[in-house]
């Protein structure tokens, strides 16, 4: 009998814990992905030049991988969801953040993997500000429903 009550209240905790990450994720990656897709909308010259600095400086993609790697590695900590929903989403932005910053950490080659979106036109850009734009309107509305 004991153990029912554990199970069943842990299994709650559990729940609720996870839909409390849910929207902090949600809140969070909402607003960043809305404010990154507006300034790449309005000024696509200044992620090139940024991304061009970050292929001459290995040690920006080394900071930049650590930072990907750490923020990647809490989102899987606390929110590891593999289900078919939108959920998955801050999931998968967590592996993301693995992959990439172990990929910028372990070598310098990885950041020149990204070098034809550098040299896009400015299209590109603002086509990828507006898909990011929409993923946060997307992410903001879950979680401040």
């Amino acid at each position: 009998m004991v153990d029912f009550f554990f199970i069943f209240f842990y299994t709650e905790y559990r729940r609720i814990y996870m839909e409390l990450m849910t929207d902090l994720f949600s809140r969070a990656y909402g607003v960043y992905f809305i404010v990154l897709g507006i300034a790449l909308l309005l000024s696509p010259d200044r992620f090139r030049h940024w991304y061009n600095d970050i292929l001459v400086e290995s040690r920006r993609a080394m900071f930049g991988g650590t930072i990907a790697l750490l923020i990647g590695s809490f989102i899987l900590a606390t929110h590891h969801v593999l289900v078919a929903d939108w959920r998955i989403i801050i999931t998968l932005i967590g592996y993301w953040g693995v992959i990439a910053g172990a990929g910028c950490l372990i070598t310098d080659n990885f950041v020149k993997i990204f070098k034809p979106m550098i040299n896009s036109n400015d299209l590109v850009y603002r086509l990828s500000g507006l898909a990011w734009a929409i993923i946060g309107v997307f992410l903001a509305s879950q979680g401040f429903n």
